[in-house]
């Protein structure tokens, strides 16, 4: 039975993380816009088969529970009491609240060594395939044609195939990961390298995504920290990465990515300067979009001083934060920036325990990997970095994007970091020091 429970969530996991924003819509049972989420189903029944007179103390022994609670109570109470006046949607707005459960499972899927070691298995495993899967991107449209459609809960057709929503920062992922592991261990280092480069190349080419830019800035800063040996090899891959766009136009190709743009240097320095709002050829929508979000978060600023009680219990769940509809009439509900969305729904009570609880997340992982260092443990140094490398990734995504609401990002990671939980409980004299 355990078993079972501990394969289908792993699927589960890497299934969101693969087929993203398809999977996503995925329902228990398959009724159009309608049933339970299937992560939420598998979630749910998870979560009814374990033993907590045994779990939380072991739980409690590596992390302090108590804004981890307090956090679970509090969304879930504030979600279901605005049920009878939204519906659905409340619980849907929740989203960051019911998925933060996953650490549970994390904990609990991964509680023997061999269980440990088959999920960075299926890491990698599920990293190759998304690499694989993205050479798809640029004819996403002609694939999409070919893929089932499922009826969202806004009530329109997606494809569950081939929506590469969050592909770009997997592969990423998978750069990073190649040259993690293969670092000075590798008979072929040289191939692994060059392999990364691609990968990270082909997601900054194609998918053509600001937030690319900052996400690789974000993993220069965390090697940095904790990696140093990298850095010289990120130098390089970005050397090399300017010398392929000046030669590019020399040839005679004109590639182009998801904005229909001709690859260059000047593209490249003029995307990144949209992020500031500055404006040019071509890109005008992309700088645009930089002042509506800050209307956007104005408006929620407004909305969430506007009495002390909503300045400390939030707006609440069930309508959109924002007032913005896109094609077919479909609202948007976040204003494009995760921490926001937590601070707006929730208030600063909810932002507070949210914090709190990262700050108690990034100490144990931070002392685990310190310790693994110390004892020279190399294997369990590079675990903890990649599953960092995830983390950095989504943080920096969640500031211009509704991260913490997408369950397909979501479910992975609050699953690693109670992977992370796990790996702490798991070295015995470790307790101590943490």
């Amino acid at each position: 039975m355990i078993q079972v429970r501990n394969f289908i969530v792993l699927l589960v996991v890497f299934l969101y993380m693969l087929l993203n924003y398809g999977f996503m819509q995925v329902r228990v049972p398959p009724v159009d816009g309608a049933g339970v989420p299937i992560g939420e189903f598998v979630l749910i029944i998870s979560l009814l088969t374990i033993r907590y007179s045994v779990f939380l103390p072991r739980l409690s022994s590596v992390v302090y529970l108590v804004p981890f609670i307090i956090w679970w109570i509090y969304g879930l109470i504030r979600a279901f009491s605005a049920v009878p006046d939204y519906g659905m949607w409340a619980l849907r707005d929740a989203s960051h609240v019911i998925e933060s459960l996953f650490l549970i499972l994390g904990f609990a899927v991964v509680a023997r060594q061999k269980q440990l070691d088959r999920f960075f298995l299926w890491l990698s495993y599920i990293l190759f395939i998304v690499c694989v899967y993205a050479l798809g991107f640029p004819i996403m449209s002609v694939l999409q044609e070919l893929s089932p459609k499922i009826i969202a809960g806004s009530g329109k057709d997606v494809s569950l195939f081939f929506n590469y929503t969050n592909t770009s920062a997997l592969l990423i992922m998978a750069g990073a990961y190649l040259v993690i592991f293969n670092s000075g261990k590798s008979r072929q280092p040289n191939l692994y390298f060059i392999l990364a480069v691609f990968l990270i190349g082909y997601a900054v080419i194609q998918f053509q995504a600001r937030t690319i830019y900052l996400q690789l800035i974000g993993l220069f800063i965390l090697f940095s920290l904790y990696k140093r040996s990298l850095l010289s090899k990120g130098v390089i891959g970005a050397f090399v990465f300017i010398i392929v766009l000046s030669i590019i136009p020399f040839t005679g190709l004109e590639l182009s990515g998801r904005l229909g743009q001709a690859v260059s240097i000047e593209f490249f320095v003029n995307h990144f300067m949209a992020i500031g709002g500055i404006e040019s050829d071509g890109l005008e929508g992309a700088a645009g979009g930089v002042g509506q979000r800050i209307e956007w978060w104005l408006g929620l600023y407004e909305q969430w001083i506007s009495s002390i009680k909503k300045f400390l219990f939030g707006l609440g769940y069930g309508f959109p934060l924002i007032d913005f509809g896109i094609a077919d009439g479909v609202m948007v509900r976040e204003p494009h920036n995760s921490y926001i969305s937590i601070l707006a729904r929730g208030g600063l009570f909810a932002a507070v325990m949210w914090l709190w609880m990262h700050l108690i997340l990034l100490k144990i992982w931070r002392k685990l990997y310190l310790y693994f260092k110390n004892i020279g443990n190399t294997e369990y140094q590079n675990r903890l970095l990649i599953l960092m490398v995830y983390f950095v990734l989504v943080w920096i995504f969640a500031i211009g994007e509704d991260a913490f609401e997408k369950p397909f990002i979501m479910i992975p990671y609050y699953f690693f970091w109670g992977v992370i939980l796990r790996i702490g409980y798991n070295q015995k004299m470790l307790v101590k020091y943490i």
